[in-house]
């Protein structure tokens, strides 16, 4: 357990689990956020990595550059650490107090469970939703690369006036 401690004592691994347990993230995006280099969180990331705190969702095209990884953080092994420290935190020097309490622990790891299944399967769907999205505005890139630019102006300035999108819709349709 040590091992986990020494892990997540550095206070930029915990800023990044921090980031990851509450959306996946690319390495770049995690950079900007904490204000530091790509290469300084590509280390702590590989670390976090080799230590099942966290892991890639997948990997993603971009426009901008080379491949980019998607991370994010392992939502059990994040809820145990929580734990953990919730119980440090707790004061076992009166018994009676503890008694008082009333947990059931049973129950408490039950709906863990049933939690850490449904972030599995809206991480799925994440996923896969950020796939569709990708593939849409790879396509609208396309359509608006294939487009004279000053005809897609005027297409725009005559919704405008109209107030009727359904003119570029219908145009962006006889593209497709």
């Amino acid at each position: 357990m040590t091992d986990i401690l020494d892990l997540i004592d550095n206070e930029i691994r915990r800023k990044i689990l921090s980031i990851l347990s509450i959306r996946p993230s690319y390495i770049f995006e995690l950079a900007k956020t904490l204000g530091t280099s790509q290469q300084l969180i590509s280390k702590h990331l590989k670390i976090l990595e080799d230590s099942g705190l966290v892991y890639k969702i997948g990997k993603f095209d971009s426009e901008e550059g080379p491949q980019r990884i998607l991370y994010k953080a392992n939502a059990p092994l994040l809820s145990l650490l929580q734990f953990i420290e919730k119980i440090s935190l707790m004061n076992f020097d009166n018994e009676d107090e503890v008694d008082e309490r009333d947990v059931d622990i049973d129950k408490l790891i039950s709906d863990l469970k049933s939690i850490d299944s449904e972030i599995s399967v809206l991480e799925s769907k994440i996923k896969e939703l950020i796939i569709r999205q990708q593939s849409i505005l790879l396509k609208i890139n396309e359509i608006l690369n294939e487009m004279d630019t000053s005809s897609l102006f005027n297409l725009m300035d005559d919704a405008l006036k109209r107030g009727n999108f359904e003119i570029i819709l219908d145009a962006l349709n006889k593209v497709l």
